[in-house]
């Protein structure tokens, strides 16, 4: 059981070859309530370019649940379930902050069909262990569970579907659970608040997000929520969420696609709410401009790390599936383009810094974009400096005709070898397909993620990812998180930030 605040998702091209080809999970978000970006992109919407792999059945309950299903034989014989719930921390009322990560934790507690503590014993003659094989995670925006079985035998499945429908809505709320998963909860917290790095992390967020509510909302909760969170209040919650028609369900495995169908049906199909849905959290984007700021954090005990960030305000909604691929992989190329660029000043044998990568992370009210920077030691100020004045370069100029037409070369190979060598495990399927529903995302099959790709980016030239830049790299910022052994300036760092110098020097 574990929280996913804090952790970043790469759009590399590896990832970006995902959302053509493979199953491995984004987060893109299928809309977002506040339309303070420019809209994706100016492309006509084509409703049968990005579609379902016909291997993969999709399909919607009439109570509202969506489900996937499909056959897969890698490892023979195995089986993957997953659960999907769209509630997170992000969604907590201000004294509800905790529930949904409890929630995830009294799953496996006390259950309709599985009394307390008797969980392990009916799993480990499935051969089924905790951590492993049956597990959950929650972070703002949703929670998942997941379940692998060794073996697809039809009386195995029944149980594994069984108990995700008791996950659903079969939990058992009593103040003794409640208490003692507090308990592990508070246990987590202190030993997250102890780990130096974690600690410096939160710190580093706390600057960059600001007073966005996604900055508030921690999975583990506050000291003073969990202590009043009980049985009742949990329940509420429960009710409130936990809710056919905001839940996934995913089967892959080795068996046949309309035997998987027919569990789901047959274990979901009867499922119903228990009262009024549950309000969505104000997703407030990034508001007053912020410009060039630099935050120091003094830790000795760590190495220098830094950071150039910008938050800014969610895709619009509205987009429909091919305009949001068509972004991403605008997204994923000019990352591509101005990673080359910050490797080749790394090589230099003067270069202030170790490593630097770009990473960045959809939340539900603002999508963050970072260079995550290692510099040389008492390099922290030259380091932020170059890598900015190459992201202003870029910003002014755009790629070159050689540098797009090789990013598109590099990820349209990437692609074919996944028509031509494409082979996913069981258990990578389902996390993959359960995120794509969850995101309205089709899951193309490979043929047709080629496809999509020459269709959507044949003619793409330089002046469109400058484009696309500009897009995803606005809004608050540029702000510089800095940890240094020593002591350092904030001005300075502000002032290498906003320099001229990047006009005379560069990676071209």
């Amino acid at each position: 059981m574990g929280s996913g605040v804090g952790l970043r998702g790469r759009y590399s091209f590896a990832a970006v070859l995902a959302l053509l080809a493979v199953t491995t999970a984004l987060a893109i978000p299928a809309s977002a309530q506040t339309p303070a970006r420019p809209a994706a992109l100016g492309l006509a919407a084509d409703p049968d370019l990005v579609r379902w792999d016909p291997a993969i059945r999709y399909g919607v309950l009439p109570n509202g649940l969506r489900y996937a299903v499909q056959h897969t034989s890698l490892p023979k014989g195995a089986l993957s379930l997953r659960l999907g719930v769209e509630v997170g921390s992000f969604d907590e009322a201000d004294d509800e902050r905790g529930a949904a990560h409890m929630i995830e934790h009294l799953a496996f507690d006390d259950a309709r069909s599985f009394p307390e503590h008797q969980l392990d014993l009916i799993f480990a003659p499935l051969h089924v262990t905790f951590g492993r094989d049956r597990n959950a995670t929650s972070d703002l925006k949703q929670t998942l569970y997941q379940l692998d079985l060794p073996t697809s035998d039809a009386s195995e499945l029944d149980v594994a579907t069984k108990w995700l429908r008791d996950v659903a809505d079969g939990l058992m709320f009593s103040d003794a659970n409640v208490a003692r998963e507090r308990q592990a909860m508070e246990s987590e917290r202190a030993a997250r608040s102890a780990d130096v790095l974690r600690a410096l992390r939160t710190r580093m967020d706390a600057f960059e997000d600001g007073d966005l509510r996604s900055n508030a909302r921690f999975p583990l909760g506050a000291p003073q929520t969990l202590a009043a969170l009980n049985a009742t209040k949990l329940k509420v919650f429960y009710d409130r969420w936990y809710r056919p028609d905001n839940a996934v369900v995913v089967i892959t495995g080795d068996l046949p696609v309309d035997v998987l169908e027919q569990k789901v049906k047959a274990a979901f199909g009867d499922w119903a709410p228990h009262g009024p849905a549950g309000v969505r959290g104000p997703r407030a984007p990034p508001g007053s401009a912020r410009g060039a700021e630099a935050h120091v954090v003094t830790e000795a005990s760590l190495p220098a790390i830094a950071g150039i960030c910008r938050v800014a305000a969610p895709e619009p909604p509205g987009a429909t599936a091919d305009q949001r691929l068509h972004a991403l992989l605008l997204r994923g190329l000019w990352e591509a383009i101005l990673q080359q660029r910050i490797n080749v000043l790394r090589s230099r044998k003067d270069a202030p810094f170790i490593e630097a990568s770009i990473s960045d992370e959809a939340r539900p009210d603002s999508q963050k974009t970072c260079i995550g920077i290692i510099p040389q030691p008492g390099q922290e100020v030259r380091a932020v400096g170059m890598i900015e004045g190459e992201i202003r370069r870029f910003e002014a100029e755009g790629p070159t005709e050689d540098e797009t037409d090789e990013g598109l070369q590099e990820v349209r190979q990437s692609v074919r070898g996944s028509v031509v060598f494409g082979s996913y495990a069981t258990a990578t399927r389902a996390s993959g397909l359960v995120q794509r529903v969850m995101d309205d995302m089709p899951q193309l099959a490979p043929r047709e993620g080629l496809r999509a790709f020459d269709v959507l980016m044949e003619d793409t030239r330089p002046e469109a990812v400058r484009a696309a830049f500009a897009r995803d790299w606005s809004g608050w910022g540029p702000l510089a998180p800095v940890n240094s052994p020593k002591p350092l300036s904030e001005d300075e760092i502000r002032t290498a930030m906003t320099s001229d110098a990047y006009k005379s020097t560069g990676a071209k």
